[in-house]
């Protein structure tokens, strides 16, 4: 089965480049410690299983109480509910102001602490 999905990703990539890069394996973070202006790739945006976000703006932005949301570049990330490794974007934080909250992002969670 490993196999399948290793062989899957391959052909999904040299199918079209700016599909899904599975060398930029997207991670997750439950909570993120970061410094004022800096910026973090904290989550993944993905599809249905296998297949690519639809709609996905490059320059979206989201406030939130800390920061800014933005989309970054395509990648893969590891998902429970598909089995492995999927199509995505990042979904990256970029902190404003000190203080903490908890955003969710990809209906994910995650605590951010800016200092």
């Amino acid at each position: 089965m490993a196999m399948l999905r290793c062989v899957f990703v391959v052909l999904l990539c040299l199918g079209s480049t700016a599909w899904a890069n599975p060398n930029n394996q997207i991670p997750f973070h439950r909570s993120v410690d970061m410094k004022v202006g800096q910026s973090m790739v904290v989550n993944g945006f993905r599809g249905e299983c296998g297949a690519r976000p639809r709609n996905v703006d490059p320059n979206r932005t989201r406030d939130t109480k800390l920061g800014v949301l933005s989309n970054g570049k395509w990648g893969v990330t590891k998902s429970r509910t598909c089995g492995g490794w999927t199509p995505a974007v990042e979904i990256i934080f970029t902190a404003r102001k000190k203080g903490r909250e908890t955003i969710t992002v990809a209906g994910e969670r995650i605590k951010v602490r800016v200092r």
